[in-house]
């Protein structure tokens, strides 16, 4: 591993590991050096990433706004913290439905990954979610003086993100080039704890039982590959079947929002390796 110091997520993201990073690196693979390769296919806010600080890493979502936004960072951390600056300077109700609108009507730019990282971090809960028609409708969270990335932070993100091929690509792409001894951390979006809770879209396409079964199934593809892995999860009988068995199951709990009204609950979770 490789560290920066003090460097941390530059965006909110639902599920984001900042909080159980200690844990999650408790949990690491023995065996795992700057040697192998560090596989992300569920980026988000790339927590483990972060902390992680890998020389050698593929860092890919299906969500082509949050690669593009990554990819900005990694170019041009001086400029995207201009643009910041000035949305910081700028920012209230009616400022920031003016930029959601000119956000969804942005084509990919510098100035559109600024703005990505404005109304993340001012919208409500620093929710991503989008309607049919792929926009941005998340509502103004009336933060007064959100915490936005400086120009210095922007840079040690850029230096960590150099090291990287950050793509947007589907995980099953991505994976394939997985080899014996790499480090995969999957984080995919949760199923469901329960019938009240609040959980968002952050593809059009979503993730669902399906996907968390066909997951699996490839996780069992890696580990008879001798990849190393290590998957976050919903501590829920359903994903129990699909992990017991077949690899150690961690558990931790964790403070987390799961409905609308925006209150934080504890909620379990899995860590699952297989190592």
């Amino acid at each position: 591993m490789n560290s920066i110091q003090d460097i941390k997520p530059f965006l909110r993201w639902a599920g984001g590991k900042t909080r159980v990073a200690n844990f999650l690196e408790e949990h690491l693979p023995p065996n795992f050096t700057n040697g192998n390769r560090y596989y992300e296919p569920f980026l988000g806010a790339g927590s483990l990433f972060f902390r992680l600080n890998p020389i050698n890493a593929t860092l890919s979502d299906n969500n082509k706004n949050l690669i593009e936004c990554y990819k900005a960072v990694q170019e041009h951390p001086k400029l995207i913290a201009k643009y910041l600056k000035q949305h910081l300077s700028n920012n209230c109700k009616d400022y920031y439905y003016k930029m959601r609108d000119k956000y969804n009507d942005s084509s990919p730019s510098i100035v559109k990954a600024a703005l990505f990282i404005y109304l993340n971090k001012t919208c409500f809960n620093g929710i991503w979610r989008v309607n049919k028609k792929g926009q941005f409708n998340v509502p103004y969270g009336y933060k007064e003086h959100p915490s936005l990335p400086t120009r210095d932070g922007l840079v040690n993100l850029s230096n960590a993100l150099s090291k990287a091929d950050v793509v947007h690509r589907d995980y099953k792409d991505i994976i394939k080039y997985a080899e014996k001894g790499d480090f995969v951390y999957f984080d995919p979006p949760y199923p469901p704890l329960n019938g009240t809770s609040y959980f968002t879209n952050y593809t059009m396409e979503g993730f669902d039982k399906n996907d968390h079964a066909e997951l699996a199934s490839l996780a069992n593809i890696l580990d008879k590959n001798g990849c190393n892995l290590m998957i976050s999860n919903a501590d829920i009988p359903f994903i129990r079947s699909l992990y017991e068995g077949k690899f150690i199951l961690h558990e931790l709990d964790v403070i987390r929002f799961i409905r609308a009204d925006g209150k934080r609950y504890k909620v379990q979770e899995l860590v699952i390796t297989n190592y």
